[in-house]
């Protein structure tokens, strides 16, 4: 876990996208508990379940290495392959920057949408191809590219990420250049941001991202007594809903 919270650290800039699996029977608050008491300064995803293919025989830790492209690249222990891994999400990342495909045009479309996160850009090299299967396959790519933009803003505004989602639609609505339809739709999005709402929800996560802040940088002895304040004035928010989870966290006791 400390390798893959490093590499997450360092290259989530780049494209990577890392995912905890907890296969061990514990409960998504279990998880979370243990996530914030053992690893403050975690920013990767989490779930529990079997999301990576584990074989029967497999021990822990078990990961596994995922393409640009879907396909399973690597899975074994972590700690065996430690240069393999790193060779292997290196080569990805060049994928992500530089596009791939079968075609010059599929890798441009590619590079422009997911190294530079430009879909006007995208669109306007799809459009520029003859009609066929690799033009329809690309641009439904960047109609997904497109709505997963605009699911996770509403996720992290539901989960109380409203700092993160404002910076998600700013820089949505920069993406989708002057394609009049994307403008259409995307400009209330950002408009939301500046409600009397949306701005209660702001200021009480500015607030809360101090006290993230504090337990990131594991000096967080006092977060509990923190967390409580915050939520006397704030506990009908969504932030208010993310931090009574991080309290309940904190204060949910760890079996050895």
């Amino acid at each position: 876990m400390p390798s893959a919270i490093k590499h997450d650290h360092e290259l989530k800039s780049r494209g990577l996208v890392s995912i905890l699996v907890e296969a061990q029977g514990a409960d998504a608050a279990t998880l979370e508990a243990f996530l914030w008491k053992t690893f403050p300064d975690n920013d990767c995803f989490s779930c529990t379940g079997h999301a990576v293919p584990i074989p029967e025989s497999a021990g822990i830790p078990h990961g596994a290495v995922i393409g640009v492209d879907g396909k399973l690249l690597w899975a074994g222990n972590p700690l065996a392959d430690s240069k393999k891994i790193a060779d292997l999400i290196e080569a990805e990342l060049v994928k992500v920057k530089k596009g791939w495909g079968d075609s010059a045009e599929a890798k441009k479309v590619r590079a422009a949408l997911y190294g530079r996160g430009d879909l006007f850009a995208a669109t306007a090299i799809v459009a520029a191809m003859p009609d066929g299967e690799s033009k329809t396959a690309l641009q439904a790519e960047i109609d997904a590219r497109y709505a997963s933009a605009k699911n996770a803003i509403a996720a992290l505004k539901d989960q109380g990420s409203f700092l993160a989602a404002h910076a998600r639609a700013k820089d949505l609505l920069k993406d989708v250049g002057t394609r009049a339809e994307w403008v259409a739709e995307v400009t209330p999005l950002v408009a939301e941001f500046e409600t009397p709402e949306a701005k209660s929800e702001i200021a009480l996560e500015r607030k809360l991202d101090k006290i993230v802040k504090q337990l990131r940088d594991k000096k967080g002895d006092n977060a509990p007594k923190a967390l409580q304040a915050l939520l006397k004035d704030g506990s009908n928010l969504k932030v208010g809903a993310r931090a009574q989870r991080i309290l309940t966290a904190l204060q949910t006791p760890l079996k050895d």
